[in-house]
Parts: structure tokens; sequence; C-alpha cells
């Protein structure tokens, strides 16, 4: 596939003339109208959310200045996790009497913190579009703790069951599909011992390998291969032995994984392919994209000799991270946006978050302290002595609005764009900071039969589109319906490209691919994977939501990179901002957790000038 610097989104090129402000581009983020969690299809970055910001970024479009119509204490660009923690933040430092307008791009807040829900055959089913684990250290964190404390969030209440345990009382566990296209045929094994094999390595438990040598033995994989991998599991062997131990931390920092297990560990082909994806969820990167020490860190197995996993506190999504609530980190912008915006709610900030149906209505009333702006797409933040301005695009016109403090919380990469005065270093140091793509794709089905019949709750799929898919909490028993998750990274497999280049790539084929391909794609995929149980997707999908993040997990520097030695402390220098404007998101910290949003937001509202 051929993607030209014009990316086709949705199949519509991009064509603007610089130094215009068509109509078009502003009315490409009119409401959607009804209620944005209940809606389905093309989610996520959907249509609309980054017209007006790929005309700056890419087409360098100007446009005209507008007179400032209204004026606030704070202005908050980006209303996902940090910044409504932002202006939650400054309600507690400056009085929660202060004016607070909060801007964001898409129909829907929380940024990635996404809810999606689906009714089927009467019931209603709830889960995450985007955000949703919870880091281990999460409760450690001084900001989070702040935060959960105002909110009235207790987090010794929401350790949920580890994910799967419910399906596992029922006789389900996981397994591997292996395709055609890469092994030779298309193959269903029951067990995934690697994955049990990575989760036992993760708690710091004895390693489990019953039943990896049967597994092994029926996997479509080539003698040299099986043993290989059946040699790596086992853990005794030192593939770096006799290596001192200042080289060999260098050798773990700077080494590809998968050339570790090609170059190392004795495998070929087909053996690579098998542990290709086991990263993805983690790091949004294949074997061939994270180093040796990245992937023990999240329990990839490297033999003897090695260190043990310590997860990087930086990551947002592991196998230790936990959901504390059914719409992932969902809540914690709704519980937000409760405290901030009280009329939005109904029953109010003590009513049940989990049941509540927003009014969306109620979240942009005049004369309110905190208003929430959705379809709204920042272009231009201008700081002056003691007043910025802030121009945006709604409901088809530029607006502008003046402000004693500024904190942006939108996509760092966007940022020299629309504050271009940051320092040089600055501006640099962000859009070095390529987010990685990915899709999290929700199907509602009318049951899991087939899943009860392949007595499997979770599906690695190493090769496919769709790694990974698992069933989430059963709502019932086998015939009640349910919410598939389905994982999609593009990571340009086996290319050897940087993370950043792999990330363009794959940012630009998810903006290429209409909807209707991809739901197709996904259909196909299910029809051909879960055939064996029963399944149809014609008759079994009652509901499909594709959370496409062109723009997903921020961009954590890395030691492959020779170039991202200084980033962490650029990225952070960065967030400092300029005049009245400080910059928080988790991308200034070079970390896609929550944590980072939420840390970041009490530093961007702490470093703030007092002002008058």
């Amino acid at each position: 596939m051929t993607i030209t610097r014009r990316d086709f989104l949705n199949g519509t090129a991009l064509t603007i003339a610089a130094g215009m402000a068509p109509a078009r581009l502003l009315a490409a983020n009119a409401p959607a109208g009804p209620y944005p969690p209940a809606l389905t299809g093309l989610r996520g970055n959907h249509a609309g959310t980054f017209t007006l910001a790929h005309s700056l970024a890419r087409e360098g479009a100007s446009y005209p200045g507008v007179l400032a119509k209204e004026a606030y204490d704070l202005v908050v660009v980006g209303g996902g996790i940090s910044g409504l923690a932002a202006a939650w933040f400054y309600q507690r430092r400056f009085g929660a009497g202060r004016r607070i307008l909060i801007l964001d791009n898409h129909d829907d807040f929380g940024g990635h913190a996404k809810r999606n829900e689906f009714t089927v055959r009467g019931r209603r089913l709830v889960t995450y579009g985007g955000s949703a684990g919870m880091p281990p250290s999460a409760s450690d964190n001084a900001a989070v703790q702040a935060l959960l404390a105002g909110l009235g969030i207790a987090p010794g209440a929401l350790a949920r069951a580890v994910p799967g345990d419910d399906y596992a009382r029922r006789g389900l566990g996981r397994a591997v599909f292996f395709d055609a296209e890469h092994f030779g045929r298309d193959q269903w094994l029951a067990a995934d011992p690697f994955g049990t094999l990575i989760d036992a390595r993760l708690r710091g438990g004895p390693p489990s390998l019953d039943g990896l040598g049967d597994f092994l033995a029926r996997a479509p994989l080539p003698a040299a291969d099986r043993q290989a991998l059946l040699r790596l599991a086992q853990g005794q062997v030192d593939y770096l032995a006799g290596m001192p131990a200042e080289a060999r931390r260098g050798y773990l920092s700077t080494t590809r994984y998968a050339a570790f297990l090609r170059d190392k560990a004795g495998l070929g082909l087909a053996g690579l392919r098998f542990l290709r994806a086991r990263s993805q969820d983690a790091y949004a990167l294949d074997a061939d994209g994270i180093s040796v020490a990245q992937a023990i860190a999240i329990g990839l197995p490297a033999g003897a000799g090695m260190p043990a996993p310590v997860l990087d506190a930086r990551l947002g999504q592991s196998a230790a991270s936990r959901l504390w609530f059914a719409d992932g980190n969902a809540t914690l912008a709704r519980a937000l946006v409760a405290r901030l915006v009280p009329g939005a709610m109904p029953g109010g900030a003590g009513a049940p978050l989990q049941d509540a149906r927003f009014d969306y209505g109620k979240l942009d009333v005049e004369g309110k302290p905190v208003r929430i702006r959705l379809n709204s797409t920042a272009i231009a933040i201008e700081p002056d002595v003691r007043i910025t301005r802030v121009t945006y695009g709604w409901q088809g016109n530029l607006q502008r609005v003046e402000a004693q403090h500024v904190v942006v919380a939108g996509y760092g990469m966007m940022v020299p764009f629309i504050l271009p005065t940051l320092p040089v270093a600055a501006r640099t140091a962000l859009r070095a900071a390529v987010k990685a793509p990915l899709i999290y794709t929700k199907v509602a089905l009318d049951n899991w039969r087939a899943f009860d019949a392949l007595k499997a709750w979770r599906i690695h799929a190493p090769t496919m589109a769709y790694s990974d898919i698992w069933l989430e909490s059963p709502s019932g028993q086998r015939d009640d319906p349910v919410v598939l998750h389905m994982a999609y990274v593009p990571t340009v497999p086996d290319s050897g490209m940087p993370a950043r280049d792999r990330f363009r790539a794959g940012r630009a084929l998810l903006l290429g691919t209409p909807f209707d391909v991809l739901e197709r794609d996904i259909r196909q995929q299910l029809d051909r994977m879960l055939g064996p149980g029963g399944f149809q997707s014609a008759r079994d999908i009652r509901g499909l939501t594709v959370n496409r993040w062109a723009h997903g997990y921020s961009y954590m520097p890395s030691t492959l990179a020779p170039d991202d030695a200084g980033l962490q402390a650029a990225l952070a220098q960065a967030g400092q901002g300029v005049g009245n404007v400080r910059i928080a998101g988790a991308d200034v910290a070079g970390s896609p957790s929550v944590t980072a949003a939420i840390e970041q937001a009490q530093r961007a509202v702490l470093a703030l000038p007092e002002g008058s």
C-alpha cells in the first residue's frame, strides 16, 4: 500500500489552500448529536477530529484572526484525563469559583479514556474504547492519591479479579491460532503455555511449563524451532555466557529482541513469528521493535543469567495492569466531569458513575464556572504578558477566547504548531515524540457459545491483524450477550524500521483504511478463527465499534534510538511551556500511563504563575 503525504482520510484526500479557512474544514467539527458512548462504527479518532489539526501540521494552513468573545481564568486544551484533572487541580489551587473552559476536538470527553456501550436484547453492555488498565504503581503515586481522595474513590475497593478467572472456573482457558499464510496451515491449539509463562514471570511466581512440550509438538513449526522455543522457555541456557556484566547490560539495552531470538536463541523464521506479537499490548511494537531489556521487563523469556522482570513504571498497559472499572479509565473521566460540571450527571456527584447517562447538553452552559466545549479544535495559542489568547474551530466558525492561564493537555506533537513561540528545543522534543497507533475493536456478541465450545476465553493469533482477542467479564451464561475485545497494532513487522517510522506508517495505514474495510476484515478473521466452534459473524455479531487511535500510546524514549538519550529530559523541560501556558498530558512524561497523565496535570497547574 502506497501512502502519499496527503494521507487518505476515510477514503477522501485532505486538500486545502494555505492561508484559507474553508467552511468545510470548520464544519467537520460539527456535533454528532446522539449519546456519544452508545455510538458504534468508527470511533476514537473519528471523522472530523483531526481535520483542522492536519491542515496545520501537514499543509501549513493559516487562518485569519478573530476577536475574542469570552474570557476565562483557565482554558484547557484537551478534555482527556490529564485535561480534566488539570481543571480539578486548578480549582483546588485557585478556588472553585474560577471560570474554566475545556476544549476538546472529539464529540465526547475523556480523550483516550473512552466509554463504549451496546444494547443487546435489552441488556446494556459497558466496556472501554481506549485507556483501560491501571498500572500496579498507580495507587502509590501522590498525584493519583490526591485525585482519587478528592473524587471519593478508594483504590483498595477497586481490585478486580484477574482477567479470565470467571471463565477459568467454567473450564475455559487460552488458545493460539496459527494462520496458513505464515505457518503453512490454519491450526487451532488449545492452551497458550507461553502466555501462561509470561504471566507467571510477571507475578514473581515459579514459571509453569505444564503442557509446553505437548503444545510445541502439535504446533505447525519446524522441529528446530520447537526445540529452540522449549530451551528458551525452560530458562536453563545462558545465551550470553562469558559476556562481562557491563557488556551484557549494554547488549540487553541496545539489541532488538528479535535479533537476540535469531542470533542467540537459534529461532528460525517460524519461531520468530510465533513470538512476534507478544509485546504489542505493552509497547505497540513487535519483537523487532523492542530491546531485549524491554522484553524481559514484561516477562518474555531470555534464558538464564538475565535480570528478573521489573515493569517499567512508564508503561500504560501490561499483563500486570488491572481494570478498575468495566469502562476502564472512562470512569475517572466521568467522575471528574461530575465534579467539574455537577449538572451534567443526573443525581449529582454521588450517583453511581457506572450507570449514569450524562446529559451532554449541560456540559457547556453559559454562566456556569466550568464549561466543556466538545468538537472544538485549538489552532492557535498566543501568550501575551498577562493574557493568553486561544483560537479554535467550533460549529463551523473560528472562535477566540482570552485566559489568564492555559494548560495544553492534547497531543504533544501538535503543540509546536499551535504554540509556535515555544523554545526551539521544546518544539523539537515534542515533535520527536511520535505516538503509537492502535485499534481497540469492541464486538457485542449475542452469546459466547463458540468460545464455550472451543473452551477458550482468550486467543493469541501471532501473525494476524488482531493478534489478541478475549471475552470480557461474562454477563451471565453462555447464551447471554457479552463483549469481545480485539487489539490491533499496525507494527510494520520484521521491517527493522525505527519506532517513529513504524508509528508513522501505521498511522497512515489506519487513517487510510475506510470503516467498511475494517469491518470486513474483522468479520473474516473471527469467522476463520471461531468457525470450528460454530461461530457465524452474520448471526452472532450484534454491534461493532472500532476505536481507532491514530495517535495512541505516548512515545517512550528507547535505548534502541541513539537520539533518544536526552529526550526524556527535553520533554520534561518542554512541559514548562512559555508565559502563562503550561503543557500537561502523558506525552511530556514519555509515558502512555494514566498515572503520568494525572501527575503531569498536577505539575502543570502547580507551575502556573499566581497572576492577578
